[in-house]
């Protein structure tokens, strides 16, 4: 029979010992791709950095997480594009509480 597979490898939270889980680093990746995302349009840039923030998310790399944040929010009031400000402030705010 195959083993099972510890349960603790998927839960969230703390791991086993009391460690808090994995962080994966994506500090290189986020700098390379706001700096790409300054010279797309706007639509483009958020969609890149949207899924640049699930991954920053799940991969629990807060410090870039936040820089992730950050440029999008900055992007969208460099633009002078509030609409889309709200709502990248409203997209992100869900996405977090989750």
């Amino acid at each position: 029979k195959m083993p099972q597979a510890s349960s603790e490898a998927t839960s969230s939270g703390a791991a086993s010992g009391g460690q808090l889980e994995e962080r994966i680093d994506l500090s290189t990746e986020t700098t390379q791709k706001i700096a790409q995302s300054k010279s797309l349009p706007l639509a483009d840039a958020l969609a890149l950095l949207s899924a640049l923030e699930k991954r920053c998310r799940v991969g629990n790399d807060t410090p870039s997480l936040v820089k992730v944040c950050e440029a999008s929010l900055e992007l969208c009031h460099e633009a002078n594009d509030y609409e889309a400000l709200v709502t990248t402030l409203k997209t992100l705010s869900t996405r977090r509480s989750q």
